[in-house]
């Protein structure tokens, strides 16, 4: 199991490997024990930020060495960092490079020789013949060239230069290396985005299964949040190493993401000399099915059945896609405000104890007026989608509805309740969230309208009974609970977030959204909508008799997956059937009913 919460370590050695980039090593058993080729490391510098950093080695004694460029703010106080200081580690994370076949290529451009070095080691310790061709501006800045050599690799290097090994580019390489005959049953690359997709190219003509290690802007680095997104795929979760074939139907080499999930070419289109399209590729087509037990109707929306994603789990159109083919019935998008928004520093969402996690995002999300492309891409769900929205003002939870209203929507939700930004006093302020609920119903109108609460504040129910009063369709409940982790040694927040705080979600929420759900469906007249630590069929039966509609997973989607969503609805149709209920909704409210 990785560590899922920054751990201190001290630096044995730091070694400056090429003009740009410098080696820190420390010791870990455990993570030595758990780390593979192409498997990556959140690495914490505290009060900066955490990012993502590739593993070079890691020896059967324990010692773990990374590599880490100087590119951006966190990398650069890092490369300042000294023997004896102290870095917070997790992970390791990710998929790495399967090593089958008796004869590799492995294909490295720039600092993308760290994770291959690793890969080439382990290839030449179980026989394999490798041969790796590395790729540089410069002689200057090949890395880890002599430790490549020791390991008995056969080592080919290419600079655009021409000042060391071949003049030209290391893709060139690979295509008289091809050319000649050579032959081999995998080829791993991991660079530039661009050259590795003329990697693929390449490969993909002389059908040569190919590897090829990612990079996208990583935040939870465990699934959770979606934001190093690739076609629907998470890159810290279902990657970063992806076949070919697999990236072939994303927009690898075309378009990324910025911090705040907003599309953008991966070379600017001013270098690029046109526009690239920021589209995504067509999925395969899905319909999704209707059971006879799950299916239900709420605010006169029909779901083939009442589970759903909580919203915050992806800010990608595909990637609410690939819930609905796992078995949502409903689909919930990221909030989304009215101004893009990067979020906060990272660390942003770490697991405290199993099935117990924190999280401060920042609300990152791409605007409203960018958004149009991702719900676009979530009508391929042919699920009901709903989005969720926020603001802290009359005026500009006006503008976001007026432009959120022209999206292919079935439903909306209005986040009131965030309880690590600014825009938590909307639900501190009843008056002003009372104003907000009428305005955006009134644009929005004939769609219904949810409004997310939380256990933040101390009377959920008398909120919940203003927000009806002014309009709202339903109250999904309940958000996450206020929380500020610390680490004990250096006494300060682990939180990225400056003032420290979070919200809690998972199992610790489980008890208290019941509560709050069975209190509300009491009082209300409006449908309530259950989120909080639903991992298991007992937790959407009881949230059910306490009188939800819907349910939207959350914290069960990192602890196992998409196939949350497959167990539970087999889980609670067999429960239905056993206990002869015609529909789930002959379950909501009955712990009223006793």
């Amino acid at each position: 199991m990785p560590l899922n919460i920054p751990t201190l370590h001290k630096l044995e050695a730091v070694k400056k490997e090429s003009p740009n980039v410098k080696s820190f090593t420390f010791h870990s058993k455990l993570i030595a024990k758990e780390s593979k080729p192409g498997q990556f490391l959140m690495v914490w510098d505290p009060g900066i930020d955490e990012i993502p950093i590739s593993i070079v080695q890691a020896s059967p004694g324990g010692a773990v060495e990374l590599a880490i460029a100087d590119v951006g703010d966190c990398s650069h106080s890092l490369h300042q960092k000294q023997v004896g200081d102290l870095i917070g580690l997790r992970g390791p994370y990710g998929i790495g490079f399967s090593l089958h076949g008796e004869r590799i290529c492995m294909v490295a451009g720039g600092y993308g020789a760290a994770p291959l070095r690793f890969a080439a080691l382990r290839a030449k310790e179980s026989g394999k013949h490798v041969i790796v061709l590395e790729g540089a501006a410069s002689s200057a800045e090949l890395l880890y060239v002599q430790e490549i050599l020791d390991s008995g690799c056969d080592l080919r290097v290419a600079t655009e230069d021409g000042s060391g090994g071949y003049k030209g580019l290391v893709t060139d390489l690979l295509e008289e290396l091809v050319a000649s005959g050579e032959q081999f049953q995998q080829i791993l690359t991991c660079g530039p985005e661009m050259m590795m997709e003329r990697v693929c190219e390449i490969t993909k003509r002389a059908k040569i299964p190919t590897q090829v290690s990612v990079e996208r802007i990583i935040k939870c680095g465990c699934g959770a949040c979606g934001s190093c997104d690739l076609g629907g795929y998470r890159v810290c979760k279902d990657g970063p190493v992806f076949t070919a074939e697999e990236l072939a139907r994303t927009e690898f080499g075309r378009w990324t993401r910025a911090k705040s999930g907003k599309r953008i070419p991966v070379i600017p289109n001013v270098l690029m000399g046109n526009e690239v399209e920021l589209v995504s590729t067509p999925p395969v087509h899905f319909t999704p099915e209707y059971e006879p037990l799950l299916k239900t109707e709420v605010c006169g929306i029909d779901f083939p059945n009442p589970l759903a994603n909580a919203a915050g789990f992806g800010v990608s159109g595909m990637l609410l896609y690939r819930y609905a083919v796992a078995g949502a019935g409903a689909v919930v998008t990221k909030s989304i405000g009215l101004y893009e928004r990067e979020g906060y520093p990272n660390p942003t969402f770490i697991e405290l104890s199993p099935r117990s996690y924190v999280n401060a995002m920042g609300l990152p999300n791409p605007g409203i007026k960018s958004y149009g492309p991702e719900l676009e891409d979530a009508k391929y769900a042919h699920v009901p989608l709903v989005l969720s929205i926020f603001g802290n003002s009359v005026e500009e939870c006006s503008d976001v509805a007026k432009i959120a209203r022209t999206y292919p929507v079935a439903m909306f939700e209005f986040d009131a309740s965030c309880p690590h930004t600014e825009f938590t006093a909307v639900e501190n302020d009843p008056k002003l969230l009372s104003s907000i609920i009428k305005v955006i119903k009134e644009i929005v109108a004939p769609k219904p309208l949810a409004v997310k609460i939380s256990p933040n504040i101390g009377a959920p129910v008398g909120l919940a009974l203003g927000a009806q009063k002014a309009g709202a369709d339903a109250i999904t409940a309940i958000n996450t609970v206020i929380a500020r982790p610390v680490d004990k040694t250096l006494d300060i927040p682990l939180l990225g977030n400056p003032t420290g705080y979070g919200g809690k979600s998972g199992k610790d929420l489980t008890v208290g959204g019941k509560e709050i759900v069975f209190a509300l469906y009491k009082e209300l007249k409006i449908p309530v909508i259950a989120v909080g630590g639903i991992f298991t069929v007992q937790d959407v039966i009881e949230y059910a008799r306490n009188g939800a509609n819907l349910f939207q997973v959350g914290s069960a989607l990192v602890t196992e997956g998409f196939e949350t969503f497959s167990r539970l609805k087999e889980e609670l149709t067999a429960y239905l059937r056993a206990h002869e209920y015609k529909n789930i909704r002959e379950l909501v409210g009955e712990a009223h009913k006793r």
